[in-house]
């Protein structure tokens, strides 16, 4: 028998967890300056970089980047590195890793009926493992568990090891979507306890579920495509305008930025992007999807390796559109999908990034500056600069000639996040 499942227990268990198990954490250097020593400098990417710059970090702010090797009382030496920004993943799904050779319907059964505490201990090395290898923040796109929130916070308070996280539980979906009970194979009376509490039918419902995920704690939406489309090209799409407006409007009204799960179902596409969306996930785009993001500044994660993994004869055209988008002005952002693999992945995004077309520095600067941008946070994230967050990725090589160095733990010598050292050398 299915039992329904509590999350109470969770703050205080991830409160008992230590800190930064098997890594190399610094303390915070209280008032006292940090000087970072950098042979080569990628302060902004998508600028050229500079070399043999002394970055001082203050309380976990950059305060000041000056030319030459200073002296201080706390050097990091790091002269034979390439230093960028903290590395931002705007697509993960740490709560599980799929086995994309089962049935995936068993996956989120587990996630629903499994014991939050069990599931969250198994995120935690996933996000250790992100973090040292460069990546400092992540937006994570939903878990059907509902234990992110306080991972997320447990991160925060310091009690737990892990890239900083702009986080939504459910996926805001309407009802007979992917995320319908209907589809889990469990019996109907079982329904109730593998639901998606995002699930939603009309504008009032809709508008209904996202206040109250803001509530519970929800930093960004996501709002969830039904497949339909891709299935049957004969279905333009299940949701009606009056609930994808209905979603966006609401999450804008209450401070969120919204990113829109896609299956290339134009109609839908383009009435996403017209109702305001901030980010489109998977794509593809059409000619018209370029125009309309590039006027309205919307954002476009590509996740080429997710669709290699899953759907390899579509991963041509999807580098096309990637590229195409590029070409057009829209911003790209990098995303993974992580959760359809694991962390030790990641590179493998950047590189087909590059490989459909994108100039490197272009791919670094989706992954930190545009990323920044899309999640709001360009005060403060993205770049490196006086008065900005102190979060730096030194790597062994120059990443703009290995773009598939960027999230490779071999090649990462270095991560800080928040001023605090997680990684101190290979």
């Amino acid at each position: 028998m299915i039992q329904p499942r509590s999350v109470a227990c969770l703050p205080a268990l991830l409160a008992l967890l230590w800190l930064g198990a098997g890594s190399s954490v610094s303390p915070a250097f209280a008032g006292t300056p940090v000087i970072i020593h950098a042979g080569h400098l990628v302060s902004e990417p998508g600028k050229p970089p500079t070399h043999h710059q002394s970055i001082v970090v203050v309380d976990g702010k950059i305060t000041a980047i000056q030319d030459g090797f200073v002296p201080g009382e706390q050097v990091i030496d790091l002269k034979d590195a390439w230093v960028i920004p903290g590395l931002i993943d705007m697509h993960t799904h740490v709560t599980d890793v799929l086995d994309l050779e089962r049935p995936i319907e068993g996956t989120f059964v587990h996630a629903y009926t499994g014991r939050p505490a069990a599931i969250a201990l198994a995120m935690l090395p996933r996000l250790q493992q992100l973090l040292l290898s460069g990546i400092t923040t992540i937006r994570n796109l939903g878990d059907p568990s509902s234990t992110t929130y306080d991972v997320r916070d447990a991160i925060r308070a310091g009690a737990v090891v892990g890239p900083r996280m702009v986080a939504i539980e459910p996926q805001i979906a309407v009802d007979g979507g992917d995320y319908d009970a209907s589809r889990w194979g469990v019996r109907a009376d079982l329904e109730r306890y593998v639901a998606n509490r995002g699930n939603c039918t009309g504008a009032v419902q809709c508008a209904k579920v996202v206040r109250e995920e803001v509530q519970r704690g929800a930093d960004v939406i996501k709002f969830r495509q039904a497949g339909a489309p891709f299935l049957n090209p004969r279905i333009k799409m299940v949701e009606s305008i009056e609930e994808i407006h209905a979603v966006i409007d609401t999450a804008h009204q209450l401070d969120r930025r919204v990113a829109v799960h896609v299956v290339g179902s134009p109609e839908f596409l383009h009435a996403a992007i017209e109702a305001g969306a901030d980010s489109i996930e998977h794509g593809p785009l059409d000619a018209r999807a370029i125009e309309l993001m590039k006027q309205r500044g919307t954002a476009f994660t590509p996740t080429l390796l997710a669709v290699k993994l899953v759907a390899p004869d579509l991963l041509p055209a999807a580098s096309r559109s990637l590229l195409a988008a590029y070409r057009g002005g829209v911003r790209i952002v990098y995303g993974t999908d992580l959760g359809i693999f694991g962390p030790e992945r990641i590179h493998e995004e950047f590189a087909l990034m590059a490989a459909a077309g994108l100039p490197p520095e272009q791919v670094l600067r989706a992954a930190t500056v545009n990323a920044a941008i899309a999640l709001g946070k360009a005060e403060s994230l993205g770049s490196l600069a006086a008065g900005k967050t102190a979060d730096l990725v030194a790597l062994k090589v120059d990443p703009l000639s290995r773009i598939d160095a960027l999230g490779d733990p071999a090649q990462v010598v270095f991560v800080m996040k928040d001023g605090r050292v997680y990684r101190a050398g290979p």
